[in-house]
């Protein structure tokens, strides 16, 4: 993470705790934040094409944060944590900033957090023992996941070349889609519960609110609810920037306090509508993360002085696009097969919901293809293989433990398979 990068952010927040009443003072620290979050995108690179795409979209998504927290909310007297005493615009400044820098990504323990949102923690697990003992058997079980991951990655050649992920037949090609989704997720999941041990452990925070950072994949038997409940959850009210937002409510006012329920059914279309701006909010994240791809590229491509070589600077800005685009469009069609069904008569049988889980899983193979494979391309352009870069997976823990006691060449033995 660049400096600029943390500046950025600690000034939004600096900013937010001023509490300032003139829209044009807020619109203007808004502007000076994004100026500089830009900036960062442009002259900071990280080594890797994968880091460079992350480094991307976290800024793309700390972008979001500012107009959220400057511009569309107030959030010291819209917000409110469950052992608030006071509003928290009545606090000096200083603990102004350390209570919005407290705000978390998924709002567990604050008024702003949607019910379903996040699973809960389990309860055999909610004393601080059973907690980091769990979360330490989730750290080794996923990071052993994650290098398997890698090795794949490593051993096979597609991912050193700019061939269609495809080409190696249905299911390696269904493999080779799926290893950078899976790739995002266990390493969410072991860097995430890492975290949580220690948070936990050290007595910092009670496990209640550290819940997996995943929903349940039983749940994932629509697009709405994959990407509601079983994707996490991390961005959804960065997301949600640009509403439509339901009434605004201050939490100090009576009813409208973090534990008040409201079960209002909202038009369909203020749902969709919302739904939709995520989608376009998720994808300019991840389109930041195109840009410093894109910069990254051009930094490559710039001619050497006295050489008349032609420069070949390819555009890979927009590629991220066409994935979160497409989910909104599944959503309305998925929308408009469910309401037919439900004329007909059809229920959540089991039956039902296996069918859903096929289409959940066809349209995503679907779907997150054009994504994938412009990922892999753009970072096999902005750091060529013979800059190291490629699959840009390091030697993992698993080669090493191979070679060292049984004497074994796992990544040869593997590659063998491929070439063969």
């Amino acid at each position: 993470m660049s400096a600029l990068l943390v500046v950025g952010r600690c000034l939004t927040l600096a900013i937010a705790a001023l509490n300032l009443k003139s829209t044009s003072y807020r619109v203007l620290g808004c502007s000076v934040v994004i100026a500089l979050l830009a900036v960062d995108m442009v002259v900071s690179r990280t080594g890797t094409g994968y880091s460079d795409y992350s480094f991307g979209t976290t800024s793309g998504a700390f972008i979001l944060d500012a107009i959220r927290f400057l511009l569309s909310t107030r959030p010291l007297e819209e917000y409110r944590h469950e052992t608030d005493k006071v509003p928290a615009y009545q606090l000096p400044y200083a603990q102004r900033f350390f209570w919005l820098l407290s705000v978390p990504l998924r709002g567990i323990g604050w008024s702003f957090k949607a019910n379903h949102s996040v699973p809960s923690v389990e309860p055999h697990h909610l004393t601080r023992r059973a907690f980091v003992a769990s979360r330490l058997r989730r750290v080794i079980v996923y990071y052993l996941l994650f290098e398997v991951v890698q090795l794949y990655m490593r051993c096979n050649p597609i991912f050193l070349s700019e061939e269609p992920l495809l080409s190696q037949g249905y299911f390696l090609g269904w493999l080779n889609i799926m290893t950078i989704p899976w790739r995002i997720y266990t390493s969410l999941n072991w860097m995430y519960s890492l975290v949580a041990t220690i948070a936990v452990g050290s007595a910092l925070h009670e496990p209640r609110l550290w819940p997996a950072p995943f929903g349940k994949w039983k749940d994932a038997y629509t697009i709405r609810r994959f990407w509601g409940r079983t994707w996490h959850q991390f961005a959804r009210y960065t997301l949600t920037v640009f509403g439509p937002h339901q009434r605004k409510s201050r939490p100090w006012d009576g009813a409208s306090g973090p534990d008040a329920k409201t079960k209002e059914r909202e038009p369909w279309v203020i749902s969709y509508t919302r739904l939709c701006n995520a989608f376009l909010c998720s994808a300019f994240m991840h389109t930041c993360g195109d840009v410093v791809l894109q910069f990254k590229i051009w930094d490559n491509s710039l001619p050497i002085a006295g050489s008349p070589r032609k420069v070949n600077r390819p555009n890979v800005i927009g590629f991220s696009i066409p994935f979160f685009i497409l989910q909104s469009v599944g959503v309305l069609v998925e929308d408009t097969v469910i309401e037919v069904g439900k004329r007909m008569g059809l229920g959540k049988t089991e039956w039902v919901k296996a069918v859903g889980y096929m289409w959940v899983s066809m349209w995503m193979t679907y779907s997150v293809h054009s994504w994938v494979q412009g990922q892999k391309n753009a970072f096999l352009i902005a750091y060529p293989v013979l800059e190291g870069g490629g699959a840009e997976v390091g030697v993992t823990v698993l080669e090493r433990v191979a070679n060292r006691i049984f004497a074994i060449d796992l990544t040869a033995a593997i590659r063998s398979w491929f070439v063969g």
